[in-house]
């Protein structure tokens, strides 16, 4: 029950209906725990569908191939859902998604994504992860002022995808990229 109403508004009964069964409080508050994570689990969903790594387009047949392409999309997915999450804690180092190799090249693109105003430069600390969520959101497309909507799952996908190609080219000059055959 809501404990400090807004003067003059009777205070709100909220009631979480469950299959579980809940005969303490610790039980009680498991059941809270879970159900705060289904819009974390709904978000994950939405990463591998159209507006993410539209995994649903697939070509893929066999389940087998179709379950291993899961598979691999999971750490994409969890990155983007990572970056959201924390897009605004500047406490967070970006060695969380990029490795030092990855903070290195987005340190060398993230001048040519500043804008010409103070406004759409990147406002985060060096090497944080909101700093690193910023320079990927710009990638996708996002125009990287605050007041705009901050950037989303379908922006985050095409900049981590714009990124990882960058990425590519950028240990190919360096003469960093190994292949093996």
């Amino acid at each position: 029950m809501e404990i400090n109403p807004p003067p003059a508004q009777k205070p709100i009964h909220w009631r979480l209906l469950t299959t579980h069964s809940v005969v303490c409080l610790e039980q009680a508050l498991q059941v809270i725990r879970w159900y705060t994570w289904q819009w974390r689990i709904e978000q994950l969903f939405a990463t591998f569908k159209t507006a993410g790594l539209n995994l649903e387009a697939t070509q893929l047949e066999s389940i087998a191939a179709i379950q291993r392409l899961t598979v691999l999309a999971l750490s994409v997915a969890v990155r983007i859902l990572q970056l959201i999450q924390e897009r605004d804690n500047p406490d967070l180092p970006a060695t969380i998604a990029f490795s030092h190799q990855q903070q290195h090249c987005l340190s060398s693109i993230s001048p040519t994504l500043d804008g010409k105003t103070q406004l759409q430069q990147n406002p985060y600390p060096p090497s944080s992860l909101p700093w690193a969520t910023w320079i990927i959101a710009r990638l996708g497309g996002w125009s990287g002022y605050k007041s705009q909507k901050p950037p989303g799952i379908t922006t985050l996908s095409r900049g981590l995808e714009q990124f990882e190609s960058t990425f590519f080219g950028w240990k190919l000059a360096l003469g960093q990229l190994v292949c093996t055959p």
